[in-house]
């Protein structure tokens, strides 16, 4: 049975604003431990722009609803989190919820 953390595009994006700011505070945290990778910085930093620009389209609501499962879901956004400045370079929130979706996909394949 699906959970219902996520049942709505209000609750996901609240979630995911958290899940930024979190995730933007110990990239910042990780900057001070490691002063000679300014990733870590930097990720600190588009986390926070990208939270800014939280915006999800009933399409990408669409595509995104049938993954969103607690467990998964939050897993695949730390995931995602991490990647950022490290992995992936999202232009935009867009593209990171692009890169959102494809690792839930993954993680319901590997599941």
């Amino acid at each position: 049975m699906k959970d219902d953390m996520f049942h709505n595009k209000i609750v996901f994006s609240s979630a995911l604003s958290v899940q930024f700011r979190i995730s933007s505070k110990w990239r910042a945290s990780q900057a001070m431990r490691f002063k000679h990778d300014a990733r870590n910085s930097a990720a600190a930093e588009r986390l926070i722009e990208l939270e800014s620009q939280i915006h999800i389209t009933d399409e990408a609501w669409t595509q995104l609803e049938p993954f969103l499962s607690d467990s998964t879901c939050l897993a695949a956004i730390s995931d995602t989190n991490r990647d950022v400045e490290f992995r992936v370079f999202p232009r935009d929130f867009s593209a990171w919820l692009d890169q959102l979706c494809t690792n839930l996909k993954l993680r319901s394949v590997n599941a």
